[in-house]
């Protein structure tokens, strides 16, 4: 079993095969109670957040890491999916906007993750 900051690094590279873009991992653990990382990603449409969110759900069973729990729709612009240590969150970039995590959570370390991604607009 992989988890927390290896587990989203794996994503983040398999993801960003998947054409995920504006990957960034957050490491939150000095600043939430309920996570240690976030892994931040965009998608093209809704159909393209759905397929990053099922590809997730698989790798994460393939490595036998427990899902905890999957919420929001394509449709909403946003899905969430809890691996306790590790929250993935998918937007849609308007979506992702809005929201602002990195805002939020302006206190949260930016963790290099190696691979060239667009940034934001």
């Amino acid at each position: 079993m992989i988890a927390g900051k290896r587990m989203a690094r794996r994503i983040a590279e398999e993801s960003f095969g998947k054409f995920a873009f504006d990957i960034e991992l957050l490491d939150v653990r000095r600043r939430c109670e309920f996570s240690n990382y976030f892994l931040i990603m965009s998608g093209k449409s809704r159909t393209h957040l759905e397929s990053l969110a099922d590809f997730v759900s698989d790798f994460a069973k393939a490595n036998k890491a427990p899902i905890y729990g999957r919420d929001g729709k394509a449709a909403s612009g946003w899905i969430v999916l809890d691996f306790g240590d590790l929250i993935v969150h998918i937007f849609m970039p308007e979506t992702r906007r809005f929201y602002d995590l990195n805002s939020i959570w302006s206190g949260a370390k930016l963790v290099e993750l190696g691979i060239e991604t667009p940034a934001k607009k």
